[in-house]
């Protein structure tokens, strides 16, 4: 079941992906990147991994806004996708390419 599962938070994530270039473009998200999808083991659960571009106020800002928009995505995603059950969207802060962006930069300096 591995496999699946793997297939389907890929799909997932580049289905959020979309969602939020063409379908959310015009709202207040900033410069958002999904990095990632883990579904939970009885699908009723789905976190989405994002990296937003900007301080920490923007960042918390984004994610506020994303949370508050999941019902609208997973709607979104329900009509797009031939799933069964499409799982319950939470939108975290994924901080990895900030620090591998910090870690490089150190490097560099260093």
């Amino acid at each position: 079941m591995g496999g699946r599962m793997e297939r389907l938070e890929s799909l997932l994530t580049e289905e959020i992906s979309q969602v939020l270039l063409k379908d959310l473009s015009g709202s207040d998200l900033g410069l958002a990147t999904v990095t990632g999808v883990k579904i939970a083991r009885d699908l009723s659960q789905a976190t989405v991994y994002v990296s937003v571009l900007g301080d920490e106020a923007r960042r918390q800002q984004t994610i506020e806004s994303l949370q508050r928009s999941a019902g609208y995505i997973k709607g979104l995603l329900g009509k797009r996708l031939h799933l069964k059950r499409i799982p319950r969207l939470q939108f975290v802060d994924d901080p990895s390419l900030r620090q591998a962006d910090r870690i490089a930069r150190l490097l560099k300096d260093g």
